[in-house]
């Protein structure tokens, strides 16, 4: 599992109706990536869990995510996927 949020938005909470996205370093960490090394976590992890118009779109540009699967919570796409093999 990798969990990869926007550096932008570490920290701050976005609401909208029922939904709450808090993009807390508690459960994203607090390393910083390139986007290479993003994409070589993505590749890897059964289970994505994105956060942030950067990360998201990195990972729909590279196929990894549909993007009819994206929330958008205030402007912040959010999206978790998870990969199952047969």
């Amino acid at each position: 599992m990798i969990s990869i949020a926007d550096k932008e938005i570490m920290g701050k909470k976005f609401e909208d109706k029922d939904i709450i996205i808090d993009v807390s370093p508690n459960f994203y960490g607090n390393k910083l990536i390139n986007e290479e090394e993003a994409l070589i976590y993505l590749k890897s992890a059964d289970i994505l869990i994105l956060t942030g118009s950067n990360i998201v779109n990195k990972a729909i540009k590279e196929g990894l995510v549909n993007p009819d699967s994206v929330l958008e919570i205030n402007g912040v796409k959010h999206v978790q996927v998870f990969k199952f093999s047969y």
